[in-house]
């Protein structure tokens, strides 16, 4: 299985190529530091859809805890 992470770099092409266009668009909503609630409606979503896209990109990327989250958003932030 792929994985996105070392100890101390993260990859960020093969996150790109690990998720879906929509779970990278939420992803990188996630880094600029939305709410839920904006994200679902900027992207004209259910708050529901949103928490299954954020679900899916925790377990195509081994997501367990929020130090793994924030190693996964980093590249993406701007």
């Amino acid at each position: 299985m792929k994985t996105y992470k070392t100890r101390t770099t993260i990859n960020k092409n093969l996150i790109e190529d690990m998720l879906s266009a929509r779970e990278l668009e939420i992803l990188m909503c996630m880094a600029c530091g939305h709410s839920r609630a904006a994200i679902a409606e900027q992207l004209s979503i259910s708050v529901l859809t949103y928490d299954e896209h954020r679900k899916n990109i925790r377990n195509k990327l081994g997501l367990q805890s929020n130090a793994d989250w924030a190693r996964a958003l980093m590249p993406f932030m701007k």
